[in-house]
């Protein structure tokens, strides 16, 4: 039978996508009280595709670039940032925020334990850690793939998607924008109680209770819904194309693992992709996260369909072939980066790890996949600092010493090789700052917290 599929949804007022209320704190980094916008000036900015030194950009109260001046009047008016360079925010499009607590502990019964135990306050607590760590590393939007659908002995939470509320709201709690993937799994065993829904139908109804909420508490570009799908065979043929139904009347993204053997077949001699494309699948709001390279054929389809491919570099095995998946950025196969399971919450590591296995590649390739190319693939606002796009921006210590004494031209290599979290000073959001001098105004209690949770779960 075919899903039950909801009506689309509405258009949101204007009322309902101002920035959402912020600590008094926070709140005073952003547009003075009575001001019509805030501007910047730094030593250098990447403004469009290209460096530009002695421009100021100004954003409104709503946090959206309004212009870019080299008026001497608008420079006197610019905040200085001196010594610093101004960069579009990272975007991770992938990443599975409640793995944090296995940092270091990758064997399966660790594994076992984390999933057992982690409940309630552990889940907010969790992610709001490695929110706070993206921060810290210039992201300012982030892709969660979200499983923890159920209770540890797979029974629903007392409240609807307790824990998917509870990540919207670490998210909200440090400034970060969201992009929340429900993860879609139907065929399950035992070990993956927390993660199978009975009934693709049961799915879908937990779905819209979650967009229902999202969209009645969240202003429209600070949290918003994707779908995931668990793996290719983690759902039945006529489920799959339920669910792209569903994620289509809904204009959510669409994320999809694909085997690590990208090139196996999958049904009668296709690959898992073309199976895929073959469920109406593959389109421009569609993401195959990759962890292998990729044939012609797959290249083309994807290609063909403005579609993207995510990649989280750390997170693969030891001995995968980095340079097979590197090489798709020279494709039109949109490439993306995420940090996965989390062992480190750095996205330009991701993209240092892609580019020493392809050093051939421009490094702008890099930066292009973990910003315009990662914006694109979540439907995020932000990517760039361009006028219309949001002031979502970090800044960089431009005398830190492992990047003193470089060169305009050589900017891009420069950082992308050498630039450490130390450097990173500031991090602005909807041009609002949420990240001053290298620290989060809340840092001491997210930090604490979540130690003291990695003790009850693993002792000492």
């Amino acid at each position: 039978m075919p899903l039950a599929q909801p009506g689309p949804r509405a258009p949101q007022s204007p009322a309902a996508v101002r920035p959402a209320p912020v600590s008094a704190a926070v709140a005073q980094a952003g547009v003075p009280h009575g001001a019509t916008e805030l501007g910047w000036l730094p030593d250098v900015v990447w403004a469009g595709e290209k460096w530009e030194n002695g421009l100021a950009f100004f954003a409104d109260a709503q946090g959206r670039i309004t212009r870019f001046s080299r008026e001497p009047a608008d420079l006197a008016q610019a905040r200085r940032l001196a010594g610093q360079a101004a960069l579009p925010g990272l975007v991770n499009v992938h990443a599975h925020a409640l793995q944090r607590v296995l940092r270091g502990r990758l064997d399966a019964a660790a594994s076992a334990r984390a999933s057992e135990a982690l409940a309630g306050g552990d889940i907010f607590d969790t992610a709001r850690m490695v929110f706070l760590e993206l921060l810290l590393g210039g992201v300012t939007v982030t892709g969660e793939f979200h499983t923890l659908l159920r209770q540890p002995d797979g029974t629903p939470w007392p409240e609807p998607n307790f824990a998917a509320r509870e990540i919207l709201r670490a998210a909200h709690d440090v400034g970060l924008r969201l992009a929340l993937f429900p993860v879609a799994r139907t065929r399950g065993d035992a070990g993956r109680l927390r993660e199978t829904a009975a009934t693709a139908e049961q799915f879908v109804r937990e779905t819209e209770l979650l967009r229902a909420a999202v969209e009645r508490d969240y202003p429209a570009d600070e949290a918003w819904l994707g779908l995931g799908v668990a793996a290719v065979d983690a759902v039945t043929p006529d489920e799959l194309k339920a669910l792209v139904t569903y994620a289509r009347t809904q204009r959510f993204r669409l994320q999809v693992p694909l085997p690590a053997d990208t090139a196996a077949t999958f049904g009668a001699g296709r690959t898992a992709l073309a199976w895929l494309a073959e469920q109406g699948a593959v389109d421009k709001r569609f993401t195959a996260v990759v962890s292998g390279g990729l044939g012609e054929e797959d290249l083309k389809v994807l290609a063909a369909a403005r579609a993207a491919t995510a990649v989280c570099p750390g997170s693969l095995p030891a001995g995968t072939d980095l340079a097979a998946i590197a090489r798709l950025a020279a494709h039109g196969a949109g490439l993306a980066l995420g940090t996965g399971g989390n062992r480190r919450c750095d996205l330009l590591g991701e993209a240092r790890h892609l580019h020493e296995a392809r050093p051939e590649t421009a490094p702008a390739a890099w930066w292009q996949a973990a910003t315009v190319t990662g914006a694109r693939s979540l439907g995020a606002t932000g990517g760039a600092l361009e006028v219309g796009r949001p002031a979502d921006f970090f800044t960089v210590n431009l005398f830190d010493p492992a990047l003193a004494g470089g060169a305009l031209a050589t900017l891009p290599a420069l950082l992308l090789a050498n630039l450490e979290r130390r450097a990173i000073r500031d991090v602005w959001i909807g041009g609002r700052q949420r990240i001053n001098g290298g620290r989060h105004v809340n840092q001491g209690p997210i930090v604490g917290r979540f130690v003291d949770l990695q003790k009850r779960l693993w002792g000492g």
